[in-house]
């Protein structure tokens, strides 16, 4: 086919398109506004609808505490110009109904139970009030809403860190992890106070450490209890270590009065981690190896199991031996 026709062609095509491009944009054009005015013509009339609110708790009894799942939305029947509804319906969720425990609450007996309520028809003017003139409000569902108080108490629990700690190659803890405060007041429903004996941290997790830790750590909350404060101060000490090799003496559990036992031998090697800024001061002392007299006679052969019970909080320790020694028993004079 010669190049001129399908140039000519294509200028053709190129032409046509730019045309229904244009005419495209000027329906959409038109379609839009055609829309906003059909819109805004609609808002201008009035409409009757059911629309949902918050509701936020005032002014509960002194001593008392919302307890359970307390109604948390109210259905309101409202009437009113369309973009007056609109309006409301954008706002709704920032303007909870505002309902005063101390002035609408009731209570009524069932046995020994005491049931409380509020009668919502009792809320009509304080809705009508944070309405205004614009709004008709037409009616309230449910007629009733139930909730349950019960007494406030307060009391001190520990802290619990829930804490991962990894070492860099030679570094470790120098001493105990410490939370500052290591306590606080909580208070809440009597009812859930007294299942809670301690609160934890959220978790954290520290890898390669090689220097202190100094950091404010976030308490996991509970749902309906209070407490004094929201956050802890977590300090781990951490410093770089050494090997080393201690002789620590065995001592006896247990053991009675009328005998005395000897130990082969009468040390123990224990191979520990301990903190440069601690080496010099680290004595055997600081241990304790024991043997248990009141398993002698468990025993089969003549020795008897050891046990590290004490070391001291900047050592870890790795191993020790001799994990038995042997006994000779004397009966006192």
């Amino acid at each position: 086919m010669d190049s001129s026709l399908i140039r000519q062609f294509g200028q053709i095509f190129n032409k046509g398109r730019a045309k229904f491009n244009q005419r495209l944009v000027i329906f959409l054009f038109f379609l839009i506004v055609s829309t906003i005015i059909w819109y805004l013509s609609k808002l201008s009339h009035e409409y009757s609808t059911t629309m949902a609110y918050p509701i936020r708790y005032e002014n509960l009894p002194k001593g008392k505490v919302l307890v359970g799942e307390p109604p948390r939305r109210i259905q309101l029947r409202v009437k009113a110009f369309g973009y007056t509804l609109l309006k409301e319906k954008m706002s709704a969720a920032l303007s909870p109904i505002e309902l005063d425990l101390g002035k609408h609450l009731s209570q009524s007996f069932e046995g020994s139970k005491v049931k409380q309520f509020i009668l919502t028809y009792r809320l009509r003017n304080s809705i009508v009030k944070q309405f205004g003139s614009e709004i008709l409000l037409e009616g309230i569902e449910p007629d009733t809403l139930y909730v349950e108080l019960s007494d406030m108490v307060n009391k001190m629990v520990r802290i619990h860190p829930q804490v991962e700690v990894d070492y860099e190659q030679q570094y470790m803890a120098s001493g105990d992890l410490t939370l500052e405060p290591d306590s606080i007041a909580i208070s809440g429903p009597k009812s859930v106070i007294d299942t809670i004996k301690l609160v934890n941290t959220k978790q954290v997790k520290f890898k390669n450490l090689n220097q202190r830790v100094l950091e404010r750590i976030q308490i996991i909350p509970i749902n309906q209890v209070t407490f004094s404060t929201r956050s802890v101060t977590l300090s781990i000490p951490v410093e770089k270590y050494t090997e080393i090799t201690i002789k620590v003496p065995v001592d006896i559990e247990n053991q009675p009065d009328s005998v005395k036992l000897m130990f082969i031998p009468k040390t123990i090697d224990v191979k520990c981690n301990v903190v440069l800024s601690k080496y010099f001061i680290l004595k055997p002392i600081m241990f304790r190896a024991v043997v248990n007299y009141n398993l002698i006679s468990n025993s089969l052969t003549k020795k008897m199991k050891v046990r590290i019970v004490a070391v001291p909080d900047f050592v870890n320790l790795v191993d020790f031996s001799p994990k038995y020694v042997e006994y000779i028993i004397e009966k006192r004079k």
